[in-house]
């Protein structure tokens, strides 16, 4: 090879990098950093916490920045209401007589920056029948690429019943209020805790 470059010379060609193929996939994005970058750039309000008391403290500058106390809090979840200091709903309550909402997830898309859930997190109520914050306690294990991954990955999760009213959570969005076509889209201002451990 030495001998072929003294006979030849280099160029400035072999200096630099080698030619990509059209035909060779692109490097694809990390998962997690895809889903942040979409979310954020929506307006989703992402907080990652490497632990729970990071958690506990971003749990309580939510609460604080929107003057929000505990009660002004609806949760379905029983270890979400007792992890975060959660009342339990009235039966006769109205949901949107609350400030927020609180749930888990089953997935985060990532293509899209939204929020895969189901009845196992908002029982079998609509989304605009949900409080307009939702704040979501996630974990490193609920990305997924896109949508049907997350489809086959809920099948695969209840063999025995698949969940009812699977929807996607996506962010309220100001520039798209104004825009006609989203009228009667139920996005909402979400807040999403992501815990590594």
């Amino acid at each position: 090879m030495v001998f072929w470059k003294k006979l030849f010379g280099t160029s400035k060609k072999d200096k630099a990098e080698p030619l990509k193929s059209k035909f060779l996939p692109e490097k694809k994005q990390e998962v997690d950093t895809l889903f942040a970058s979409k979310f954020t750039h929506m307006g989703g309000k992402f907080l990652y916490s490497e632990n729970s008391k990071s958690t506990d403290e971003y749990f309580n500058l939510i609460l604080e920045e929107n003057h929000w106390r505990s009660e002004n809090l609806l949760c379905f979840n029983e270890q979400l209401r007792q992890r975060f200091g959660v009342e339990s709903p009235s039966s006769t309550s109205n949901p949107k007589d609350y400030k927020a909402l609180l749930i888990g997830c089953e997935y985060l898309i990532a293509n899209k920056g939204t929020i895969l859930i189901c009845n196992h997190q908002i029982k079998d109520l609509k989304l605009h029948q949900l409080p307009d914050f939702i704040i979501v306690f996630s974990d490193l294990n609920n990305f997924v690429n896109d949508v049907s991954e997350g489809m086959s990955k809920l099948k695969n999760k209840y063999i025995d019943k698949v969940p009812s009213n699977i929807t996607t959570l996506n962010v309220k969005n100001a520039k798209d209020e104004n825009d006609f076509l989203s009228y009667g889209s139920s996005a909402k201002n979400l807040y999403l805790i992501l815990q590594e451990d």
